[in-house]
């Protein structure tokens, strides 16, 4: 039976907020917000936003870091039925635009710069008349459904731009929070995640409360978070997975640490200053923090579960061994995506060490349904063949937003989602992922479509066509490496392809710096190798270009 089968993710923390009103729920830097402070900053601020417009079916943009700020706008969307888009906070302006109009925000909330980046000067060179326009006149052609901007601090430079603070006291003094009723549709969609998927398009993945709530109930559940625990959030919330991990630890009652963004250094001194027992992240992220020269087992020795993410990198066993050696508590990895939840799979930690080494594990519900089909005929597959995985169920999202065509593609009429991953199912229901079925990549924990790479390096005009493949780093787990051709190939100008700087001069900075302004950090790729043609293969639909070649090329680069 699902927990909380008709509340919306307001509700539903409301009702957790009852019994414990006074305990702390989020803390931040300097500040501390019980259950009970935190609902009410909500309140105020869902009639702070139904001041600005914002009512049942309306999409607010929230574009900040790790912030007890970011849990207050869902809750306060929630309030109003209308949706949250969580925007990843390494966006750059091409990004913020197509999210904002795709999405059809009426109200961005941000704040003035995080990862060394000014958010308000990117909001200016895309809504250029936030410099320009007073709050009161604000409607800006560039973004024509956009009403309003917020930010967590006020910018006299940009006048446009209004202080949260104040919109949220506006809204405490202008309606009693006893008579704004809270929306009460627990199918209305609560959340819209971005994910690239395998198209040069990102496409919007509209989550109701309903999933959302009972999911992140489940997670916490199967991984045994209850109101003692205290966890430390590293995931950035704008993800399916820090999202997820968010809501598990909330709609159990336990307490959650936040930090802008992760740090290794930091994130050791939450876990030793508060005690907690609770930590997830990338398997890169444990191997960042092992390699500070403040960690020891005693700053750790609270935590007692955690799940650990190793499919961006590949596993690595040794890796795996060590973590659960330093920090003490059985690792388990989770399979999920954001069309269906993060963590719908997770290793049993009770399980023998050799079997949570797979990516994937029970379902953390009964209720959600699982197929493996053969991708070309969507035919069952025997147990223990490996195939695509098919889900539907409670934690499957609505479709994607105004992509119709996209929809019925991953969607089928009886409510399956395909996922385009290569997965197995055991007897035990258990389900462990294998590989994508395409060339998609994961970096930094996040879905890249390598298509969507490489139109952006198109864009420059010294470069004919490019490729885009992904490949270990031990840092960032994996990351895109281009192979690029350029406009003087076959026409006498010639190129290198060693990496460096091509015949009529154009260099891997040239191109890394004109990408800087354009993607998000992470999808500019870690090298570019110039060359006059790709490896290709005869298809019946044409040549099609052997990524695999060009994978294994670079498969080495980064091992030092």
């Amino acid at each position: 039976m699902l927990a909380w089968p008709e509340e919306t993710i307001y509700e539903a923390l409301e009702a957790v907020a009852s019994t414990h009103p006074e305990k702390s729920a989020v803390v931040g830097p300097d500040t501390d917000r019980t259950y009970a402070t935190l609902l009410e900053e909500s309140r105020s601020l869902a009639a702070g936003l139904a001041d600005l417009g914002v009512g049942a079916g309306d999409v607010v943009a929230v574009w900040l870091g790790n912030r007890p700020e970011w849990v207050a706008c869902q809750l306060a969307t929630s309030v109003l039925g209308a949706a949250m888009v969580a925007v990843n906070t390494r966006y750059r302006t091409h990004e913020l635009e197509y999210m904002l109009t795709d999405s059809s925000a009426s109200v961005l909330v941000t704040e003035e710069s995080l990862l060394g980046r000014n958010y308000h000067e990117m909001v200016e060179s895309t809504v250029p008349e936030v410099a320009t326009q007073s709050p009161s006149t604000f409607d800006p052609d560039s973004i024509p459904t956009l009403d309003a901007v917020v930010s967590l601090e006020s910018d006299p430079r940009r006048p446009a731009i209004r202080d949260y603070e104040d919109v949220v006291g506006e809204g405490r003094s202008r309606v009693s929070n006893a008579d704004l009723e809270p929306a009460s549709d627990p199918a209305a969609t609560a959340a819209i995640f971005y994910t690239s998927g395998t198209t040069s398009d990102p496409k919007g993945c509209l989550q109701s409360n309903r999933s959302l709530v009972n999911h992140s109930a489940h997670v916490a559940a199967h991984l045994g978070i209850t109101e003692t625990d205290v966890g430390v959030a590293t995931l950035p919330f704008c993800g399916i997975w820090g999202y997820n991990t968010v809501f598990a630890h909330l709609l159990a009652g336990a307490t959650l640490v936040t930090q802008t963004h992760f740090d290794p250094e930091r994130t050791i001194d939450l876990v030793d200053d508060h005690d907690a027992t609770s930590l997830s992240g990338l398997g890169v992220m444990f191997e960042r923090m092992l390699a500070t020269a403040d960690f020891a087992r005693s700053r750790v020795d609270t935590l007692e579960r955690g799940v650990v993410g190793f499919i961006s990198k590949g596993f690595d066993e040794p890796l795996f061994e060590r973590i659960e050696d330093a920090f003490g508590f059985p690792v388990v990895q989770p399979y999920g995506l954001s069309e269906a939840n993060s963590q719908l799979f997770v290793g049993d930690p009770a399980a023998p060490m050799a079997k949570r080494k797979r990516v994937g594990g029970p379902p953390v519900h009964p209720e959600i349904e699982v197929r493996i089909v053969d991708p070309e005929t969507r035919a069952d597959r025997p147990t223990g063949e490996a195939g695509e995985l098919a889900l539907r169920g409670y934690p499957v999202a609505d479709g994607y937003l105004g992509k119709p065509d996209a929809t019925a593609e991953a969607f089928d009429e009886s409510g399956w989602f395909y996922t385009g991953d290569l997965c197995v199912r055991e007897a035990d229901g258990s389900v462990y992922y294998r590989s994508r079925l395409d060339d998609a990549l994961r970096t930094r924990g996040f879905l890249v479509a390598p298509r969507e790479i490489a139109a952006a390096v198109e864009e420059h005009p010294a470069v004919r066509s490019c490729e885009v493949v992904g490949t270990p780093h031990p840092r960032h787990g994996e990351v895109p490496v281009a192979f690029v051709i350029l406009e003087s190939d076959g026409e006498g100008g010639g190129s290198s392809d060693t990496g460096g700087e091509s015949e009529d001069g154009v260099s891997a900075d040239s191109l890394e710096t004109f990408l800087d302004d354009r993607v998000a950090d992470y999808k500019v790729p870690a090298a570019f190798e110039f060359v006059e043609a790709f490896p290709t293969t005869p298809g019946p639909n044409g040549e099609k270009v052997q990524k695999g070649t060009l994978r294994e090329r670079v498969r080495d680069r980064f091992d030092s």
